[in-house]
């Protein structure tokens, strides 16, 4: 349960931080702003801050190796960017719930890969999927 809170607020604090919209004069309208080189760097950094927290929690609950812990930051930050960037885009709220549950489906496809069996449901137990 723990690391499900800790999941829901890592989305929420990286698409709040990571968010650059401006509204139209008119409020019906909104104008994304492309990001620049150092605002991406910026948020690559924080999604790898937050995704280093986050594997330090499976680390220790999961009981994972060194390069365990280095594969499953990499699928963290992947997913996680891919995230916001559903979070960010104009799409309805529908069309976000159903992209963004398929991001969380699709990194756990990638944890099954890194995981053993047992580390994998624990994880699944962890955030009461």
């Amino acid at each position: 349960m723990r690391i499900f809170t800790i999941l829901i607020i890592f989305f929420i604090s990286a698409s709040n931080i990571a968010q650059t919209q401006i509204e139209d004069e008119n409020q019906d309208q909104q104008e994304v702003v492309e990001p620049t080189k150092e605002e991406l760097e910026a948020e690559k950094k924080l999604f790898a801050d937050l995704a280093e927290q986050r594997t330090i929690l499976l680390q220790q609950e999961l009981n994972l190796s060194n390069y365990t812990s280095n594969r499953i930051k990499r699928v963290i930050i992947k997913y996680s960017i891919q995230a916001n960037k559903v979070i960010q885009s104009n799409a309805s709220e529908k069309e976000k719930t159903k992209d963004l549950s398929n991001i969380v489906y699709f990194q756990n496809e990638e944890f099954k890969k890194v995981l053993t069996v047992h580390q994998f449901y624990k994880y699944l137990k962890l955030t009461d999927i």
